[in-house]
C-alpha cells in the first residue's frame, strides 16, 4: 500500500517533468518604478558623462526586484545594430566592483551587533591613522576632532571606520562580512551570475582589514551588495533577489514561486539601529543639498 501511495502521489510531478509546459512568466517588475529608474540613470549619465551606470530597486523584505537597469543598453528589436557587444552582458550580476564607502554600513552594523560601539560612541579623529606603517586618510585628509559613530557615517570617514574595525577585530569582521553572503552567488534568476572576490579577508595583515572597513580590497557584484544592505532593514535576513513571481501555464494552472531567506548575524534591534543611522545620513545630505542651492 505504501508503495502505490508513493507512486500515485508523485505522478503529477513525474508526468509534467517530462513535458514542456507552455505559459507566461509574471515578473516582479513595477513599470512605474522601472520608468523612474530609467529616467534617473539617464539624467545622471548625462550629467557626469559616465561610460556606464546601473541601478537596482529591491524590496528588502522578500527580494522582489521592482526595477533594474544598465546604461548603455540596447533595443531588443534592433540588437543587430549594436556595435559594442559588451552591452549584451549584465554587469549587475556578471561583474564585480570595489564599491568603497557604501560598504561602511555593513561594518558599522557588525560592530553595533557585537556591542563594541553604539551610535554615540566617540573617538578622536586626527584625519589619518597609521596601520602597519601605512597611513590611511579621510577623503579630504582633514581631522574632525572628537566625534561619534553617527558622524562617521554621515561624513563617510575612513579613519572612523578603521576605529570601528579595531573595536570589532579581524575574526569578527570576517565572520560578519561572510555572513552577509558577499562571497556567494545570490541565486538571482538571471544568467551568468558570478560571486564576489574577497580573498583579502583570508590575509593575516591588519592593513587588509583596515582597508576593507571602508570598502577597499573587496570586489562584489551589485546584486550581492544590494542583498547584503537589504539585510540591515529586514531583521537580518539574506533574501534571494528575483524577478519571477509566478508562472501561469496555458492549461489554466499556475505556480507561485517561493524564495527562502537565510539569517545573517544581525539582530532586529541592530537592524533598527543602523537603519536609523542611515536615515540620519540621508536627512543630513538633503539639508546640505538645499543649503548649497540657497
Amino acid at each position: 500500500m505504501n508503495f502505490f501511495a508513493e507512486v500515485f502521489s508523485n505522478i503529477h510531478q513525474t508526468l509534467f517533468d517530462k513535458e514542456n509546459r507552455e505559459g507566461d512568466i509574471v515578473t516582479t517588475i513595477e513599470p512605474a518604478v522601472q520608468g523612474f529608474l530609467e529616467e534617473k540613470l539617464e539624467n545622471v549619465a548625462e550629467l557626469y558623462q559616465t561610460d556606464s551606470i546601473g541601478g537596482i530597486i529591491i524590496n528588502p523584505q522578500d527580494g522582489s526586484i521592482y526595477a533594474l537597469s544598465v546604461k548603455p543598453d540596447f533595443n531588443l528589436n534592433d540588437f543587430s545594430k549594436v556595435k559594442n557587444v559588451s552591452v549584451f552582458s549584465n554587469p549587475l550580476v556578471e561583474n564585480v566592483f570595489e564599491f568603497g564607502s557604501v560598504v561602511k554600513p555593513l561594518i558599522m552594523a557588525a560592530a553595533l551587533n557585537e556591542g563594541v560601539v553604539a551610535p554615540d560612541t566617540t573617538y578622536n579623529d586626527r584625519g589619518s591613522v597609521i596601520i602597519e606603517k601605512k597611513e590611511i586618510f579621510n577623503f579630504d585628509k582633514k581631522a574632525r576632532g572628537v566625534i561619534n559613530m553617527q558622524e562617521v557615517l554621515s561624513q563617510s570617514l575612513n579613519v572612523g571606520m578603521v576605529f570601528v574595525y579595531q573595536k570589532l577585530g579581524k575574526e569578527n569582521m570576517r565572520n560578519y562580512l561572510l555572513a552577509y553572503g558577499i562571497k556567494d552567488k545570490t541565486g538571482i534568476d538571471l544568467p551568468n551570475e558570478t560571486s564576489g572576490l574577497v580573498s583579502n579577508l583570508d590575509s593575516p595583515r591588519e592593513i587588509e582589514y583596515a582597508n576593507a572597513s571602508f570598502g577597499q580590497g573587496l570586489a562584489l557584484t551589485p546584486v550581492e551588495l544590494v542583498r547584503a544592505l537589504a539585510s540591515l532593514s529586514n531583521g537580518g535576513n539574506l533574501v534571494v533577489p528575483h524577478l519571477v513571481r509566478e508562472i501561469k501555464y496555458s492549461d489554466g494552472t499556475s505556480k507561485e514561486l517561493k524564495y527562502e531567506s537565510i539569517p545573517t548575524k544581525i539582530s532586529q534591534q541592530t537592524g533598527d539601529a543602523i537603519t536609523g543611522m542611515l536615515v540620519n545620513v540621508m536627512d543630513k545630505s538633503i539639508k546640505d543639498y538645499w543649503k548649497f542651492l540657497i
